[in-house]
């Protein structure tokens, strides 16, 4: 049976406000009734319950923007969850030992990841990143070593879904660089974003092999550049049995 007869319309709707935020930094109450299609009373109404909700602010511009409660709740959801709770002792103790930055990374969507933890690291030029950040998954290193064990009708659906715009020189910009990277990463254990979404930034990551081998979750290590080729020999190994030993407790 379709849950479409409970639906509440109006609850239904202010959650696609917070949805449509969430793509674009600040809208009016007359954009956000163009983007949904409703009325503009109807979109004022929603928008000033959300407002009283602390869900949403109001600038001195009478437009909104998401509100800090949104984050609060989100860092309420992502301490609840199993895996950060499992995988944090480990990414200190990888941390500790490679020096650098590391992240536990998870899908968002089809073609989002989601950075869901960190430990930073104890150097005073590090990555600076934050936890609840969202990348297309082809412009990380640890969305390509989670992409790469996907099926491949779901490589492909995201190959269509996705833009390949340049971030640097050495970005990835077209499906089929895209195709042969993952190949790598498959060939090779681990995934690598060299300069790809920033200059002078490296990251190295190895896929999460969880229940019936899926691959829904990844580490990395991220830091400058020239650093991180120069730990590249001892930090690859550290990453791929640390990530072995995430996903043995996760099964």
């Amino acid at each position: 049976m379709s849950n479409e007869q409970y639906i509440l319309q109006s609850v239904d709707n202010a959650l696609a406000i917070i949805d449509l935020l969430a793509k674009h930094e600040e809208l009016s109450a007359a954009e956000v009734a163009r983007l949904m299609e409703i009325g503009k009373t109807t979109a004022f109404r929603l928008l000033t319950t959300l407002e009283n909700r602390k869900f949403l602010n109001k600038t001195d511009s009478n437009r909104y923007r998401l509100g800090v409660k949104l984050s609060s709740l989100g860092a309420i959801v992502l301490g609840r969850m199993d895996i950060i709770k499992l995988a944090h002792p480990y990414l200190i103790n990888l941390t500790q030992l490679c020096e650098e930055t590391t992240h536990l990374v998870i899908w968002d969507n089809d073609t989002m990841v989601q950075f869901i933890d960190k430990v930073s690291s104890p150097s005073s030029i590090r990555m600076e990143s934050m936890v609840g950040l969202r990348r297309r998954a082809h412009m990380t290193a640890t969305g390509k070593a989670m992409l790469a064990f996907q099926p491949q009708q779901f490589i492909d659906n995201y190959i269509k879904n996705v833009s390949f715009s340049p971030k640097t020189p050495y970005s990835i910009v077209t499906a089929q660089q895209l195709l042969e990277n993952l190949e790598g990463v498959r060939r090779n254990g681990y995934a690598c974003d060299a300069d790809e979404s920033e200059l002078g930034l490296t990251c190295y990551a190895a896929p999460l092999f969880g229940v019936g081998d899926r691959v829904e979750a990844a580490i990395s290590a991220s830091g400058p550049t020239e650093r991180m080729k120069s730990k590249k020999d001892f930090l690859i190994p550290l990453l791929q049995k640390t990530a072995q030993n995430i996903a043995a407790e996760m099964k």
